[in-house]
């Protein structure tokens, strides 16, 4: 009976282990049940999240669970390679096509003729070569360089990338077709700031997988565990990975990680570690727009100085220990660029002087926080 238990676990994730991929927390445990229903599928995936979250993971596992599993896994790395390389190693060449060609070679679509391709930092790839990767994924048909010869292959195409395709769209540097013919089923990787209670799950699986490779097997102390798990891992589940071994391979005799043998970065800054953790602000593959977000901020401190002085400006500039007229030339140059702070000076409905939205705003997302002496 605890056999067949352990067997669901595996199957399902709850064990924190799925297909290689270690994680319970709810958010990836519904991309485990993604994975299981799409896998197999011929449907192609795309998936997106920072760098270091474990999108070739799911792809290798997409591949494992698919009908295809006993042809090649090939993966492609679309932005290590030159741009006037990419075509030759995805597509092949012919003998002669261009300088240093001194023999045909096989592009890495037949390669994983049969099986499955993955193609990484997608939004890496030059206009010319998505026209001709478009055509694949419609008709699975394409030419060599120098070859004028039409070749057909049955490949799951499966791609990724850490950057907003939505937005390589909106600037016209991604074609939109091939966008949404990429996107049928879209796969998010949450980064490991987002999920800290897989952290310990993580630091035992890759503990455990270091000592399988021949190093010494570690564990880690519980204050070491609550500091790795403060910190926001901005290079997510491949930084964790690196500093384990970091501290494996230079670690003490007794095989424990503690607290003082993390490096300096880890621990120093814990303050601005645990500051950034609960900054309300989610950076996406995009990133955010930091001037947008700054004047938003400064908005929210002005709102909220004029609802203390209830619309006195001098009131609010002693508030701000700023100049009245530097409050005034900043409250119209907001009017100017249509920000909300304009309903200041324009008469539109408010409480006690400031506009509800803003004053909610400011009271909802902390503005009492940025102090006013």
């Amino acid at each position: 009976m605890q056999e067949q238990e352990r067997a669901t676990q595996e199957r399902d994730g709850t064990d924190g282990v799925f297909e290689g991929i270690v994680g319970r927390h709810p958010s990836m445990l519904a991309i485990f049940e993604v994975i299981r229903r799409v896998a197999p599928t011929d449907a192609t995936v795309l998936i997106t999240g920072e760098s270091g979250t474990g999108k070739e993971l799911v792809a290798a596992a997409l591949h494992r669970l698919s009908a295809r599993a006993a042809g090649r896994f090939v993966p492609v790395h679309c932005g290590a390679i030159p741009e006037d390389l990419l075509e030759s190693e995805m597509f092949g060449h012919e003998r002669g096509a261009f300088t240093g060609a001194v023999a045909n070679r096989v592009g890495r679509f037949k390669l994983a003729d049969g099986g499955s391709i993955f193609l990484d930092e997608i939004g890496e790839m030059s206009p010319k070569l998505q026209v001709k990767l478009l055509r694949v994924l419609e008709d699975g048909r394409f030419e060599a360089v120098g070859s004028v010869v039409t070749q057909q292959v049955d490949v799951r195409v499966i791609a990724a990338t850490n950057r907003s395709l939505e937005q390589a769209v909106s600037t016209r540097h991604f074609r939109e077709d091939l966008f949404y013919r990429l996107r049928v089923v879209p796969i998010e990787m949450p980064p490991l700031r987002r999920r800290r209670e897989d952290i310990p799950l993580l630091i035992e699986a890759i503990l455990v997988q270091l000592a399988a490779r021949g190093l010494p097997r570690f564990t880690v102390t519980n204050e070491a565990s609550e500091l790795l798990q403060r910190y926001p891992w901005p290079g997510n589940v491949r930084e964790l990975r690196n500093v384990l071994e970091q501290m494996v391979v230079l670690g003490r005799p007794e095989r424990v990680i503690d607290a003082s043998d993390l490096p300096a970065h880890l621990v120093a800054p814990r303050h601005l570690a645990e500051a950034a953790s609960s900054m309300p602000w989610q950076f996406g593959p995009a990133g955010i727009d930091f001037y947008r977000e700054m004047e938003a901020i400064e908005d929210r401190i002005i709102a909220q100085a004029l609802h203390l002085s209830r619309g006195n400006k001098k009131e609010a500039a002693r508030l701000l220990r700023v100049n009245r007229t530097t409050l005034l030339e900043k409250l119209k140059r907001k009017r100017a660029q249509g920000s909300p702070l304009a309903a200041l000076l324009g008469g539109t409905p408010a409480i006690d002087g400031v506009p509800a939205a803003i004053a909610a705003d400011a009271t909802a997302r902390g503005a009492l926080d940025f102090a006013v002496a």
